[in-house]
């Protein structure tokens, strides 16, 4: 698994930081390397135990659903080892952040957090890491639901410093840039999409 030195990789330099998100850690090269051979087994042990449980389920004819967030924590190995991928400034923070707009749910709008992809810099290298997260995915479950599918079409932006979501503004999304690449990588794709209840453009 590609993914796995680089998640026990940033796990072991986490605990090495004592437990702090990646952007307040003291020395980034200070690693725990006990840490990194017990998240190594950890996801040994996992992904042999699920591969059997897939196993079992496909033998009596089950498919099995995953659900995929369409954006990933800040605190995460997705952006530390990918910060080029993301809306970031030099030090590394969000400069726009993910939510929705105000509406007859939420006055304010709801403010996610998450930090946004970088399309145009995605867009440079094939839309790659979105190949390796599907591709990756795929081969965990046999259906892949994606969550907040509407946000490929247009997504809210919000200024990282507001406080609520009603300074956001609506961006363009990848649409079907990014799918027809994922197909051309991948092939026809296993995804089904939650229904946003609104027209967009995809």
């Amino acid at each position: 698994n590609p993914y796995l030195a680089q998640f026990c990789d940033f796990m072991a330099r986490r605990r090495a930081n004592g437990d702090l998100p990646w952007c307040r850690w003291q020395d980034a090269a200070a690693r725990d390397e006990q840490e990194y051979e017990a998240w190594g087994f950890i996801q040994y042990r996992f992904m042999s135990q699920w591969q059997a449980i897939h196993d079992y389920a496909a033998h009596r004819g089950v498919k099995i659903l995953g659900d995929m967030p369409i954006y990933v924590s800040y605190d995460s190995c997705d952006v530390f080892a990918n910060r080029e991928q993301f809306l970031l400034d030099a030090a590394g923070a969000p400069t726009a952040v993910a939510g929705c707009p105000p509406d007859y749910f939420a006055r304010d709008g709801q403010l996610w957090g998450n930090p946004l992809y970088d399309y145009e810099a995605m867009q440079k290298d094939g839309f790659e890491w979105w190949i390796r997260r599907i591709g990756g995915a795929a081969k965990l479950y046999d259906v892949i639901r994606i969550d907040h599918f509407r946000g490929f079409d247009t997504y809210w932006a919000i200024p990282a410093d507001s406080t609520t979501a009603k300074t956001g503004k609506w961006e363009t999304g990848p649409r079907m840039e990014l799918f027809n690449a994922l197909e051309g990588a991948l092939g026809k794709l296993p995804i089904i999409a939650e229904d946003p209840g609104s027209y967009t453009h995809l």
